[in-house]
Parts: C-alpha cells; structure tokens; sequence
C-alpha cells in the first residue's frame, strides 16, 4: 500500500480516536449516530423494541428529541430507517405526527409483522389510553390511532408488545406508580386482525397488593404456545422473584394463577422471554444477590420444553449465569431468536468499569449467543465502548443475512447532550452449514481485544478465492508485521498479532484481496 495515502489515513483516524476501554468485539461494526430533527436537542432511545428489520433488510428505528434544560419537555417522536446496513439513514426523521393529537404522547415501540407491515404502539396522558397505528415500511399509516386500552386505575403506563409468525399482535403492559404509592398490576390485549381491534383487557397478575411490574416477552417465532414474565414484588423495597403466565391458544386464554418460576433470597428483576418456533420457552432475568447487590448483579437464562411445567439450565455455563463472575450486569434488552439460522441472541448492560468515587454508571453493552437453542453459550462480548460514559434504553433486531443489530443512547463525545448510535454485529456460523449470505462480501473486523497488551486477534471474511495481504503498520504508515500474505479461500478466517515488541501506541492493520482493501486501527496500551 502506498505509505502516503495510509499515513493520510492514520492521522485521519488519530484525530478522532477516543482511547477506549476495553474495546468492542471483533465482529461488531463501527458505531453510527442516527439523524435528528432538532440539531441542538437531547436525543433519546426508547425502552425495549424501537427497532425492526424488514424482509429486505431495511432497518427502521423511533427516538424521541427531548429539550437538554428540561428532559420532561418532549420536542417530538421521529422515526427513520436505512437500506444499507445502517451506514445512510433517512435524514431529517421522520415525526410521527400521531402522537401531537394527544396530550402526554410516549414515546413509540415498534413491531414487524410477516407481512413488513409496521406497527407503533404508544401512550398518551389525556386520554389515557394505550394506542396502536399501522404503517407501510415506508412511513405512511395504514391504520391511524386505535385504541388498545384504557387506563384502569393508575397514573402510568409501562408498555411492550410483539407480534408472533401467525400475524397476532400481543400487547403486555403493567399500570401502576410505586413512586407515589400506587401497586402495578400486569395486563394483556391482543389482535388477530391486523390492529383493527382488539379483545378485552385481561389481569394476568393477581390483585394481592404486592407489585407485578415490567411484563415482558418475544413472540417473533412463537405459535400457540405462549408465555409472558415480570418481576412481582414478594416483599421488602426490593425483594422480587420472576413469575410466568402460558397460553396453550395463542393468548386467547392464559393460565389463571401465574407460576413463580424464579425465588429465593436474591431479587430476580425484569425479565425477558423468547418463544422459539419449536415452542421452547427461553427464560432470561438479572440477580441482584442478596450479599453485595449491587456490585455482583448478574445475567441468568434457563429454558422450559413443557409450557412452564419444568425448567432447566444449559449445559455450559451449568449455573445459567451469562455473564462473568464479579462484573456487574444487568438490564436484559435484546432478546431474539434467528430460526433459520439457528442463533439465540441476548444483550444486556455491563458496568464493571463503574466509577465508585462518583457513582459514574460507565455502562456499555455486552452480548452473548447460542447455536443450539441455549444449550451451550458464547463467551460474551462487548458491543460498545463508551469510555467515561454510559449507555441506556438499548433494543436488538436480526436482519435476514443473519447480522444482529442494535442501537442504544450514550452521552455524546466531547458534549453534554445525549445521542442514539447504531451498531451491527456480522452473522454466526452456527452448527448448519455457514450460508453463503454470510459471505456476500469480503470484510475486516474489529481486532478484539482493543486496547490490547501484548497480543490481540483479527478476524476478516473472504467473498472469492484471491491472493490475500493483512498488513500491520505503524503511525507513519511503515509496515510492521505482514500476518497473511498468501492465496486464500473464501471463508472466515481469526489471526493473531502479538506486539510484545513493540511500544504502546495506535497501529493500523490493511486487509487487500481481489481489489477490496479495508483499514482500521488498534491500540497497543502497557
């Protein structure tokens, strides 16, 4: 490569580099900044599934713009999308106008059914209601504003909802404030046509004066057989276990006593379900331990063959916690199951950097997968690196060549205000044979870990057979170590660099093949 124009390259880079961490996975992209209407306004993520991935891999992702002086004044709710993997977006978003009818409009979820209709579930104040649009997959309403339910006694909504492989849309929610005194109650709604109607609200946590909080669940792949959890107070401030309702009809019907699938000692928070389409109901909470709460919060999973009846751990980790041993984590967002593929994903909040003299979060997102239905899991890895700061309201979405992707809001570089990234992690290769989507186009990731000492891996991907050069270079754009310098096959390949020789330092790594050339940094940190 001519050292001129690597060099231009590397100072490029450098200018704009952020000493990281720890960094980010080999296989995740860079992090990309979605638009905003309102250039000088705080932007901010919404709860849970704010982003869908349509059949031709168009990615659609709400925010809401709120004013940085006072984040209870909201600016609007936007909406935008990209056809191109996530590096272009539609820009300015777009406002979803429904929610200026209203007064208090929330911030809307989104949803996909099997058709690439799109669905935006939202909440107002007055009235106080939960409302449901249709939209096509570029924007326009199919079906405005109708109203799922009413508020039944409380000041507050929390709401998610999913839709399953039949095209029934699921609407979970609990009503309730435990800041002012109120007790949350879950309840549930569906449709079967499309969001024209919908059946009548149903409690599916008992009325015993204790909290039933947070209802959550993912029907992307689920038939007839359901499941929807939450967190239910059984005592104390925080002392909460897991509980679980099952439908054996689509949600028709749910079981009339809820089943307390997690207890104990330690407070078992927010859960996630994931229906497969072999109606395997996989079951994903955090644990705050009861000695040292907070600085031994972990992620636990564990699966159910039998609607509930029985539970089990995987094989490996045999404990069922995800997540590493005395690192804090917590905040399961992200759950999905890619069927074709095989591939169970889970994201959660990682804060072992938190900063203890200040109470800094410093929180960044962590991921972990399975290949044979949470049987056995990946060593995790980090999706972000925010350095100083931290993340918050983060969701995930699988697109059709197997990549996961997620977005997430973090505090921006350099700023006080706050801003939504998107990320994208390449396919796994699972125990079926790697499709030849996977390789559509040869790649170089991410080298991980980053900053390393002394040695760090490299992972690349090749389209077509061709003589392949990965080259590592110094600032001034000196080649330092030639790690492949041969004829390749197509196929993804992992190779080691070890700068035990070298001093601390940014160096950059090129990867040429059948004209396809790609850059990217690395820091060496003693």
């Amino acid at each position: 490569m001519n050292r001129l124009v690597l060099s231009v390259t590397i100072m490029a880079s450098i200018a704009s580099c952020l000493f990281p961490q720890h960094g980010v996975g080999a296989f995740w992209s860079e992090q990309v900044a979605l638009p905003m209407f309102n250039s000088s306004a705080n932007q901010r993520g919404v709860l849970y599934n704010n982003m869908v991935v349509t059949s031709t891999g168009r990615v659609i992702i709400s925010t809401t713009e709120t004013n940085p002086s006072n984040p209870n004044q909201t600016y609007g709710h936007y909406i935008t999308y990209s056809d191109d993997g996530g590096t272009n977006w539609l820009t300015p978003p777009q406002r979803f106008t429904q929610t200026n009818l209203v007064i208090g409009g929330g911030s809307p979820k989104l949803a996909l059914d099997k058709n690439d209709s799109l669905y935006v579930l939202w909440t107002s104040v007055n009235p106080a209601a939960i409302f449901c649009s249709k939209l096509d997959a570029n924007l326009n309403v199919v079906i405005d504003s109708v109203r799922v339910a009413n508020k039944i006694s409380s000041s507050s909504f929390a709401t998610h909802f999913t839709i399953d492989r039949y095209n029934r849309v699921h609407v979970m929610w609990h009503e309730g404030n435990m800041n002012i005194g109120q007790i949350t109650e879950a309840y549930y709604s569906r449709s079967t046509n499309g969001g024209r109607s919908w059946s009548s609200v149903q409690s599916i946590s008992q009325s015993d004066g204790r909290h039933s909080s947070y209802p959550h669940a993912e029907f992307d792949n689920g038939g007839d057989t359901l499941a929807i959890a939450w967190r239910d107070s059984v005592g104390g401030a925080n002392k909460w276990d897991v509980y679980i309702v099952t439908s054996t009809n689509g949600g028709e019907t749910w079981s009339s006593l809820p089943n307390q699938v997690v207890t104990g000692e330690d407070a078992d928070w927010d859960p996630d379900v994931v229906i497969d389409n072999s109606n395997r109901i996989h079951l994903f909470y955090h644990k705050y331990p009861e000695n040292n709460a907070h600085q031994n919060a972990n992620i636990r999973y564990m699966y159910s063959d039998n609607v509930g009846a029985a539970w089990n751990y995987p094989a490996n980790p045999a404990t069922g916690q995800l997540s590493e041993t005395g690192k804090r984590s917590h905040l399961i967002e992200g759950c999905r199951y890619d069927v074709k593929r095989n591939i169970l994903w889970v994201t959660w909040k990682d804060e072992r950097d938190f900063n203890y003299t200040n109470g800094e979060e410093r929180g960044d997102m962590m991921a972990a997968y399975s290949t044979d239905r949470g049987n056995t899991w990946s060593v995790s890895e980090f999706a972000t690196d925010g350095g100083d700061s931290s993340l918050a309201f983060k969701a995930g979405a699988l697109f059709p060549n197997g990549s996961f992707g997620v977005n997430y809001e973090m505090i921006a570089p350099g700023t006080a205000g706050i801003r939504v990234y998107f990320r994208k992690r390449a396919g796994v290769v699972s125990s079926m044979s790697e499709s030849s989507s996977v390789l559509s186009r040869s790649e170089l990731f991410q080298n991980y870990p980053n900053p390393f000492n002394p040695v760090t891996e490299i992972h690349y991907r090749i389209k077509e057979r061709g003589f392949t050069q990965l080259k590592v270079y110094d600032i001034l754009g000196y080649e330092i170590a030639a790690l492949v310098n041969e004829e390749k096959q197509q196929g993804s390949y992992s190779v080691s660099f070890d700068g035990s020789n070298l001093p601390s330092g940014v160096y950059f790594y090129s990867l040429r093949v059948n004209g396809f050339v790609e850059n990217k940094k690395m820091i060496l940190l003693r």
